[in-house]
């Protein structure tokens, strides 16, 4: 059984049916023409090479760290037990260590105690290109009971957030104070991916005195760094 030409002159459609196939519905065999099946073959293929270009473009090459407070701007409140820009320096730095070894590019914010502006530390992370933005901080609170990591993103950043996140809390066994969203001038006002990460209270007696230990910074640098790792493809 042959159906006429439907007037598409580069399509012939056939339906066959066999003595067999007689209690089945027929089935559609289409030929297309040598000169568009070529076309198709082409034009696919473009589109799969594309696909990997912009997959090439999307991978992470740039962290800038950010440590936060510095300088006059000791961070936290007066009843810290422990100074925030100190310790969040010494984690930046170590970050920046772990990523290097990992192949990343990394900018810091700063290296040592001085203040830079939060405009300046946007105006760093915008200046990179396949970049994320990772701010490093201590939290406090009035509630010295109150303890554990919390972490921030804004935008396009929940991704990198949780994977940062889930590593601190499971691998260190901090408590979960959740991760959310929020419009802190670095994460709104950069132009990559952004995150905050609260590595513990300072307020906190047990928190502080974990964040007095060398070796546990080393270890929140280094699920840090496993969480961006992790990401580096994401965006």
């Amino acid at each position: 059984m042959r159906i006429p030409d439907l007037d598409a002159p580069r399509w012939n459609l056939e339906i066959s049916l066999t003595r067999q196939d007689r209690r089945q519905p027929g089935f559609f065999r289409m030929k297309p023409a040598s000169a568009f099946f070529r076309f198709c073959i082409l034009f696919f293929s473009a589109l799969l090479f594309l696909g990997w270009v912009d997959r090439a473009e999307a991978r992470i090459d740039t962290v800038v760290i950010d440590a936060g407070h510095g300088g006059h701007d000791r961070g936290g409140i007066r009843t810290n037990y422990v100074t925030e820009k100190t310790v969040a320096l010494d984690v930046a730095l170590r970050l920046r260590n772990e990523l290097r070894r990992a192949g990343f590019h990394v900018v810091m914010t700063r290296t040592n105690d001085v203040f830079v502006p939060l405009s300046v530390r946007c105006a760093i992370a915008n200046a990179q290109r396949r970049a994320i933005f990772v701010s490093i901080h201590f939290n406090s609170a009035a509630n010295r009971d109150a303890r554990g990591v919390e972490t921030y993103y804004y935008g396009s950043a929940g991704r990198l957030a949780a994977s940062i996140h889930h590593r601190l809390t499971r691998k260190l066994g901090a408590p979960d104070r959740q991760i959310r969203s929020r419009r802190y001038f670095v994460l709104r006002n950069t132009r990559v991916p952004a995150v905050l990460v609260e590595c513990g209270f300072l307020t906190n007696r047990y928190d502080a005195s974990l964040a007095l230990k060398s070796r546990y910074r080393a270890r929140l640098a280094q699920e840090i760094a496993d969480g961006i790792i992790a990401n580096r493809r994401s965006y």
